[in-house]
């Protein structure tokens, strides 16, 4: 009974907001995939000394995997929730930040009703979950991007009805980047509504190029995108938002980046001549607005970079990359290079593991 409540639910959601499931052929899979999760799992692991907070996780439905087999030049993990668990409780992890991963609901390039269709039942999914083990999951919605009358519409519906905690975009949303002035619309909804702050979280993504309405992959490079590409495209994400000006005309919007920034710090000072009027009170929001996660590898090396831009220790957070980091580097040694960090203190560790997150999230994730 409880499960064929859950279905009708989604439907009877999706007909309201005029999203036809049924354009995706897989959409029954993933609506059985969904009431599933409510099935109790035997022997859960124990969490007794968990406290950290893993900002930076995705989880990977069966039916999103067979949809996008290769991520980032590399296969895409097999995902379930007691391996899952098994990887939070071993690694002192408390609670997990979940957003789906690259491409989002981008699986199908410039076919509006899919891409609507992928989204919803992504941020369904997603929201399942944490209903399932809400004392570890929280979520953030995708978006159905570059669609933004449907993604302000999803994006309403993920906060408001599902419990969303904030919203996930890439780095680009076939070839348009977060500043783009078509996406203010969904920064304008943000920014007005009845909270604090709000927190978009910025994944990066392939790069492509529109070429007379065709999008064209413009990764320069023969290697997979995993090995650097993805750095610059969140240097590309950081550059468009601070160029349009968004990070200033929002000031509610707090950016949750990835992979410490990836490759910005590096070319900071150089964008920052092209904006001279901007360029102080953008380096201040990148030191107060925008918090910087440690998967990477970044730490002991690449987070520097930041501290040389005196972004202080207070912007920085835990993320693991669980489960695409599994396989690529050992996340053992990842995590070992923010607990061995010798230029942070035993109380600065803390923070980058757990308190700041529970700064950021402060208010929306209910005994954190």
């Amino acid at each position: 009974m409880a499960e064929a409540a859950c279905i009708t639910r989604i439907k009877q959601n999706a007909q309201r907001d005029n999203i036809d499931l049924t354009v995706l052929p897989f959409h029954d899979e993933a609506l059985s995939s969904i009431t599933a999760l409510s099935e109790p799992l035997p022997n859960l692991p124990s969490f007794s000394n968990a406290t950290r907070i893993d900002t930076h996780v995705h989880p990977v439905p069966n039916w999103f995997r067979d949809l996008q087999p290769l991520a980032a030049g590399r296969e895409t993990p097999t995902w379930n929730i007691s391996s899952h668990l098994s990887f939070m409780a071993e690694h002192h992890v408390k609670r997990s930040i979940l957003c789906i991963s690259t491409p989002q609901a981008n699986a199908f390039p410039q076919d509006r009703a899919k891409t609507v269709a992928l989204a919803r039942l992504l941020n369904e999914f997603s929201s399942e979950l944490v209903k399932a083990y809400p004392e570890r999951f929280s979520f953030l919605a995708v978006t159905a991007l570059p669609y933004i009358e449907e993604s302000v519409r999803e994006v309403k519906y993920a906060l408001e009805e599902l419990g969303a905690v904030g919203v996930g975009v890439l780095t680009n949303h076939e070839a348009l980047y977060p500043g783009d002035e078509k996406f203010r619309p969904l920064w304008e909804y943000l920014q007005e509504r009845d909270s604090e702050r709000e927190i978009v979280f910025i994944h990066p993504t392939d790069p492509v190029i529109n070429l007379n309405g065709t999008l064209i992959n413009s990764k320069p490079s023969p290697l997979r995108s995993g090995l650097g590409e993805f750095y610059f495209e969140t240097a590309r994400a950081i550059s468009s938002i601070t160029a349009s000006r968004t990070i200033i005309e929002f000031p509610k919007l707090h950016w949750r980046v990835s992979h410490g920034a990836g490759g910005f710090p590096d070319i900071e000072d150089r964008f920052l001549l092209g904006f001279p009027k901007d360029a102080e009170e953008a380096r201040k929001i990148y030191a107060t607005r925008f918090w910087y996660d440690s998967a990477g590898p970044v730490y002991p090396r690449q987070i520097k970079g930041l501290l040389a831009h005196d972004v202080p220790v207070s912007q920085f957070v835990f993320g693991t990359d669980y489960p695409y980091g599994i396989g690529f580097w050992d996340v053992n040694a990842n995590i070992e290079g923010l607990t061995d960090a010798d230029f942070l203190s035993v109380e600065e560790k803390e923070s980058v593991f757990y308190r700041n997150a529970q700064s950021l999230w402060k208010g929306k994730i209910p005994g954190l």
